[in-house]
């Protein structure tokens, strides 16, 4: 399923979290789609796929004592506008 991570910081944390950006591996059950930062918002976002909740813990929890992260399903418009309500 796919997902969109926002994961918000203090600005004086931005150092950190950079650093633990570049080098972060996601783990192997993971598809990063792209990864992006939010100029000025001391924010960065992240698209993926992932298969369970254990995976996005698994993203997540190295970076809580950092920001916070919000977690949200998403799915293509294109699929979306295909659904009958």
């Amino acid at each position: 399923m796919l997902f969109a991570l926002k994961f918000s910081f203090d600005p004086e944390q931005t150092h950190r979290v950079v650093e633990m950006w570049k080098h972060f591996k996601f783990p192997s059950e993971v598809k990063v789609i792209h990864r992006y930062l939010i100029i000025g918002r001391h924010k960065s976002l992240a698209i993926f796929d992932a298969p369970n909740e254990e995976a996005i813990l698994k993203i997540t929890a190295p970076f809580s004592s950092l920001g916070t992260a919000k977690v949200m399903p998403i799915m293509p418009l294109e699929e979306a506008l295909e659904v009958r309500y």
